[in-house]
C-alpha cells in the first residue's frame, strides 16, 4: 500500500488537542473498519486517499473486514423495487432501497450468485448475465455476441469465485443435449475462456439438477442430483486454482433412502446440510475435511429444508445463524445453538420474489 502524505486534520489550533494517529495507521487500521459507504465519502478527503482506497489492496483489505461478524445483509428483488433488509429480529422491517441499473422491471432480474459485495444476476428477458455492485451503483453486462454469458433458467448453474492472483470470476455450466460446456469469465480480463468438464455424459441429462456453485477456500462447489425418489445425487468440485473438476462422494446416510443436500462455508470450511428419509424427514450437518465427511450436528426439531435448487444457505459466523434464501421470498433462520429453523421473512408476493445474502463492499464489478 502506498504511503501517505498529509491530508489530516490539524487540531492544533483547537481548544482538544487529538492524537496524531498518522495517515498509515489510519488507512491501515481504521479505515478498513468502516462501513462501505464511509469508506466511500473518505474518497472525497484528498487525492492521495482516493489513491489508497481504490487500490487492490485497500480492496481486499476492506473486504475482509466487512465479510466478517454481522455485517451481512438480506437483499431482496420483488416486483417494482429492490431493498436491503438486516438480519437482525428487530431491525428486520427497516428496509434501504436500492435503485436498480438495468432497464427492466425488478421482477425480470434473477440471483444466480453472490460473493463480497458483487452479485451475478440474469435478466429473464434476454437471458444476459451481468456483475452488479448494488452500493457503489456500478454493473457490467458480461454476455457477449458469441453466445457466451447467456443463462438458461433451470438449467444452467453459475457461482462466483475468486482464484489465486485474487481476481473474481464467474463460472458458467450450460448443458446441452449430450455435453456439458464450461465457461469462465475473468473480471480482470473481461474475457471468457472455455474449461474442459469430467467425461461423464449421465450429468449431462436433464434427470440431473444442478444446484448453484458454493464457493469455500480453493474450490467452488455443486450438488447434481436426479430429481426423483432415491436418485443418484453427488457433489461436484471445481479447483479455482488448477481449473479442474472432480468428483466428492455425499455423505452416507442409509441405503436406499431418500436425501438431498445444500451446501454452506462455515468458517471457510465445506458443509453439508443433509435432508433424509421419506415419511419422516430428518435433518442433519456434515462437515467435508480432509477428503472425508463427518456428521457435526443432529436437528431434532427441523424435518426439511427446500432443494438446493430452489435456495441457497449463508452462514453469519457471529450469530452462530445460517440464512436459508428462497427463490419465492421466503427467508428461514437455522439457529445452530437451539437447533431449530424458524421463519425469519415471510414470502409476499407483492413485494421479495429473489433473496440473497449480501455484504456492502467497495468491490469493483469491472477493472476496466
Amino acid at each position: 500500500m502506498k504511503k501517505l502524505k498529509g491530508c489530516l486534520y490539524s487540531a492544533s489550533e483547537s481548544n482538544t488537542k487529538l492524537p496524531d494517529l498518522g495517515p498509515d495507521l489510519i488507512m491501515s487500521e481504521i479505515l478498513p473498519r468502516l462501513p462501505a459507504k464511509c469508506v466511500g465519502r473518505a474518497k472525497k478527503v484528498c487525492k492521495e486517499w482516493l489513491s489508497c482506497i481504490s487500490s487492490k489492496e485497500f480492496v481486499m483489505m476492506h473486504c475482509r473486514h466487512m465479510c466478517k461478524g454481522s455485517r451481512q445483509k438480506i437483499l431482496s428483488i420483488g416486483q417494482e423495487s429492490c431493498f436491503i433488509s438486516s438480519t437482525t429480529v428487530d431491525l428486520v422491517d427497516e428496509k434501504t432501497m436500492i435503485t436498480l441499473p438495468f432497464h427492466v422491471r425488478p421482477s425480470d432480474v434473477w440471483i444466480l450468485s453472490s460473493l463480497n459485495g458483487l452479485l451475478c444476476v440474469c435478466l429473464r428477458n434476454t437471458f444476459e448475465m451481468l456483475i452488479w455492485n448494488p452500493l457503489i451503483r456500478i454493473c457490467i453486462n458480461i454476455s457477449d455476441s458469441k453466445s457466451y454469458g447467456f443463462f438458461k433458467i433451470y438449467s444452467d448453474a453459475v457461482g462466483l469465485y475468486i482464484d489465486s492472483s485474487n481476481d473474481y470470476r464467474v463460472l458458467h455450466i450450460k448443458r446441452g443435449r449430450f455435453t456439458v460446456d464450461v465457461m469462465a469469465y475473468s473480471r480482470r480480463t473481461s474475457h471468457w475462456k472455455r474449461i474442459p468438464f469430467l467425461q461423464k455424459r449421465h450429468y449431462h441429462t436433464n434427470g440431473y439438477v444442478w444446484s448453484g456453485g458454493t464457493f469455500c477456500e480453493d474450490g467452488l462447489y455443486f450438488t447434481v442430483f436426479q430429481f426423483w425418489l432415491a436418485g443418484d445425487i453427488v457433489i461436484i468440485r471445481f479447483d479455482v486454482n488448477t481449473e479442474t473438476f472432480s468428483e466428492i462422494g455425499f455423505p452416507y446416510v442409509g441405503n436406499g433412502e431418500t436425501c438431498q443436500g445444500n451446501l454452506v462455508n462455515m468458517n471457510n470450511k465445506l458443509h453439508v446440510f443433509v435432508s433424509h428419509g421419506f415419511i419422516d424427514m430428518a435433518v442433519d450437518l456434515w462437515r467435508y475435511e480432509d477428503e472425508h465427511w463427518s456428521k457435526v450436528m443432529l436437528f431434532p426439531k427441523i424435518s426439511y429444508i427446500p432443494t438446493p435448487v430452489w435456495c441457497s444457505i449463508t452462514h453469519v459466523s457471529s450469530e452462530e445463524k445460517c440464512f436459508v434464501m428462497t427463490d419465492w421470498g421466503e427467508v428461514y433462520e437455522i439457529d445452530l445453538n437451539k437447533k431449530t429453523c424458524d421463519l425469519f421473512i415471510p414470502s409476499d408476493w407483492n413485494h421479495a420474489i429473489r433473496t440473497a445474502m449480501y455484504v456492502e463492499t467497495i468491490v469493483p464489478a469491472s477493472l476496466q
